[in-house]
């Protein structure tokens, strides 16, 4: 079953259509104002910081005590508590920072419609360039989104779809979907994950699984 801790974080996003050093910018500025203006409190990708390695604002943030962090943010074992600043990610990684458990607030710059999912599940709060387009249901089927919930009172929530059981239920239940008509999108159901709470990486898990089945599925039928 899912009982993952319920995080009530704040979160925030650059568009990619604004200049990747003013989104940067932008970004600090929101991260330090969740942080109480802590700039001791914000942590930045390593990303974020090959980006500002010749900027005088790197150099001014340091001089203000900002936390580095390794490129895999989920693995670094110096951040603190606060707003993690995370620069032109994937959707895995964006996954990944949500398993953060020391973020108190995210933000991401060089925010893409790649990370629907994300932008979906979360409505993050849009702090400069154009919108990512979501649709108003994280899941427009209702028969997809009651098949998600009862996957979330089935699954563990410590292994996600590691453990061949659950990954054989969630399997099932999809192909399920698939043989009575209510096809699923994979970002809809990752987003649907994220917004059930699962961890970051399940969520991923999830979709990386729908995408193969969709696939299967449509070689049989060609």
């Amino acid at each position: 079953m899912m009982i993952e801790e319920v995080r009530h974080l704040n979160r925030g996003y650059v568009a990619s259509s604004v200049r990747l050093a003013d989104g940067v910018v932008t970004a600090l500025g929101w991260a330090v104002a969740q942080a109480q203006g802590h700039w001791d409190g914000v942590n930045l990708s390593a990303a974020t910081v090959r980006i500002l390695h010749d900027s005088s604002i790197l150099e001014e943030a340091r001089a203000h005590g900002l936390q580095l962090t390794g490129a895999q943010l989920r693995t670094a074992r110096h951040l603190v508590p606060g707003p993690v600043v995370i620069c032109t990610p994937d959707l895995k990684s964006v996954a990944e920072a949500e398993e953060i458990r020391q973020a108190t607030a995210i933000v991401v710059v060089g925010a893409h419609p790649g990370l629907k999912a994300w932008v979906g599940a979360f409505r993050p709060e849009r702090l400069a360039g154009a919108a990512i387009p979501v649709p108003d249901r994280v899941v427009d089927d209702p028969e997809v989104w009651a098949a998600m919930e009862t996957f979330t009172d089935l699954i563990n929530s410590g292994t996600g779809l590691t453990h061949p059981c659950d990954r054989s239920l969630v399997t099932d239940g999809l192909l399920e979907l698939h043989r009575t008509g209510h096809p699923f999108d994979p970002d809809e159901l990752m987003a649907a994950a994220f917004k059930l709470n699962w961890r970051g990486t399940a969520a991923w898990d999830l979709r990386v699984l729908a995408t193969e089945l969709n696939a299967e599925q449509l070689n049989a039928d060609n």
